[in-house]
């Protein structure tokens, strides 16, 4: 891998997210924000090359976090990251583009003090700079 489009791939996901979600979307959270929140954290991309083209498979990890005890807050913050994103092509800057797109999970687990969702999607991108 040439490059990375983890960089343009956050900022897509931060914006869309941000445009859509009813929770505020942050890509750390400040000092003393009150839950329900929404988190992008992890990102990691696996380059590949064939003969005409290069890309990289890269998963990123979307987080939702609620005070609430039960599980429907957070699940449904997860339900609506997972449609802001699938619902209409991301548009990438610097010459990504992004070719495949799935959910390779969505978890709700229980904690002592709150609840977090968190959603792992997959994406394939390609490089149309290369």
């Amino acid at each position: 891998m040439k490059r990375s489009p983890v960089s343009p791939l956050n900022k897509a996901l931060y914006e869309r997210l941000k445009g859509k979600m009813t929770a505020p979307v942050y890509d750390y959270v400040p000092a003393g924000k009150k839950a329900p929140y929404v988190v992008l954290t992890d990102t990691t991309a696996q380059g590949w090359t064939t003969k005409t083209i290069s890309g990289a498979e890269v998963t990123a990890t979307i987080k939702m976090i609620s005070e609430y005890q039960g599980d429907k807050e957070v699940a449904e913050l997860g339900d609506a990251a997972i449609a802001a994103i699938q619902k209409e092509p991301l548009v990438l800057t610097d010459g990504w583009q992004v070719v495949l797109l799935g959910v390779d999970s969505h978890t709700v687990e229980r904690m002592e003090t709150h609840r977090e969702a968190t959603v792992i999607f997959r994406f394939t991108i390609i490089d149309t700079k290369e």
